[in-house]
């Protein structure tokens, strides 16, 4: 097992738009291992190669938490949507904040398996905000730049709080200058 360290909003990679994969390789093969490994470990529902330093179209998403089972997709891409839905998003490249997102209800997405053969994953609900958003991170876009402003948040552990957590208000550019800062202090530019 490869874990891989995860960027932090605000480095350059995470905005940038993915390469597509032509060739089913070995390193591919060790890429969707660590991506799943990484996401596991950290607790996400969803991981993209951006977010881990490979501007390459590869993703893994969660499928069922009680078994770890989770869809490893190679150049996806929406296909079909419906409906919209409001919830909450967070990321693991922006550990603490979460934010009201509105996605659609359901999704197809279309993809490589690792035998290059195309393959399909519906979701509705949750899955589909998973995949949207795993696709998203493939244009270069995150939570942050679709998020409803005004439901920006940190999570703040807090005992005295039923859910241990608080939320505290936040908007997009305090967010941004904090994982920025964040980011710096990691890379020892600060």
């Amino acid at each position: 097992m490869a874990l891989r360290r995860i960027l932090y909003c605000g480095d350059p990679i995470l905005t940038r738009k993915a390469g597509r994969i032509h060739e089913m390789d070995d390193a591919v093969v060790e890429l969707l291992r660590d991506l799943r490994d990484t996401m596991l470990e950290a607790g996400g529902l969803g991981l993209a190669a951006a977010q881990v330093g490979v501007p390459l179209a590869v993703v893994t998403v969660l499928r069922d938490p009680e078994s770890d089972s989770v869809l490893k997709l190679i150049n996806p891409r929406i296909v079909e949507q419906e409906g919209e839905q409001e919830g909450n998003e967070s990321c693991l490249s922006l550990p603490t904040l979460r934010g009201v997102v509105i996605r659609p209800a359901r999704v197809v997405v279309e993809a490589l398996d690792l035998n290059g053969e195309v393959i399909r994953a519906e979701g509705e609900g949750l899955m589909a905000r998973c995949l949207a958003h795993e696709v998203d991170h493939l244009d270069g876009r995150l939570f942050i730049d679709l998020v409803e402003p005004d439901s920006l948040c940190w999570l703040r552990p807090d005992e005295r709080e039923e859910a241990g957590y608080r939320t505290e208000p936040t908007t997009v550019e305090e967010a941004r200058e904090a994982f920025d800062r964040l980011r710096k202090r990691r890379e020892g530019l600060t």
